[in-house]
Order: structure tokens, then sequence, then C-alpha cells
């Protein structure tokens, strides 16, 4: 798995760090309930959620809530969003396709690396 730390940007200036799984195959940013419940209160712009989330093994489980606002990875910054469900400790957060679209990823399998980049910089970031 492709493991990288991200930082997730509150709206006082703080800034939360967690560890997150790179999923070309997810169809959803997420962050485990059990990290968000430990973190909310520094994040701010969270909002309860309605979304119904299909697991990959057919289950649907529902989403906690959902928090919207800058994510940084690597120097490079987007707005971004992502759901909170429980991962029943698989990830802490789940870095899916949505947010790597945001961050117009680039997957080399041979170096192991991802490139991604925003409107005015990039960067190349490494497992």
């Amino acid at each position: 798995p492709f493991i990288h730390q991200i930082t997730l940007n509150g709206p006082k200036g703080e800034a939360v760090r967690v560890r997150a799984l790179f999923d070309d195959g997810a169809m959803v940013a997420a962050m485990c309930t059990s990290v968000f419940d430990k973190v909310k209160h520094r994040l701010g712009n969270w909002s309860p959620s309605e979304k119904k989330l299909r697991m990959v093994n057919g289950s649907i489980v529902n989403s906690d809530a959902k928090w919207l606002g800058i994510i940084e990875v690597g120097g490079v910054r987007v707005k971004g969003e992502f759901e909170v469900f429980n991962s029943g400790g698989g990830w802490a957060f789940l870095f899916g396709k949505p947010l790597l679209q945001s961050f117009k990823a680039e997957h080399d399998y041979k170096t192991d690396s991802i490139r991604i980049s925003d409107n005015s910089q990039s960067a190349t970031i490494y497992n």
C-alpha cells in the first residue's frame, strides 16, 4: 500500500496531521471514526452526513460526518472533503479517487511515487 502523511488545515490555523492510505480504487475519501473523534474539535467545518457508503464486500455503512476544508500533501494544498466512518482499524485516513483527482495525482508504479499539483505548484511524494 502507498502510505503518506497529509495535513488537514482547521479554520483557526490548526494543522491536523494523519497517515493516509492512498487508494485509487476507493470511490470516496474518508477518515476513521476513531481518529475523527480525537481531532474533530481542531478541524471545525464538519457537519452530519446522510451519505451511505458501499463497502468492497457489498455492505452498506452510514457515514457519521463529513468535512470540507484545505488538505495539504507535500506542500501542495487543495480544497477537499471526506466522509467519516469506522474502518475497523484498517486505516486512519483513506485518500481515495476524489482527492487523487483534486490533487491531479499521477501514480508512477515503477518508482512507487505520486506526482501531485495544484494551480501553482507541484510535488512528488514517495512511499
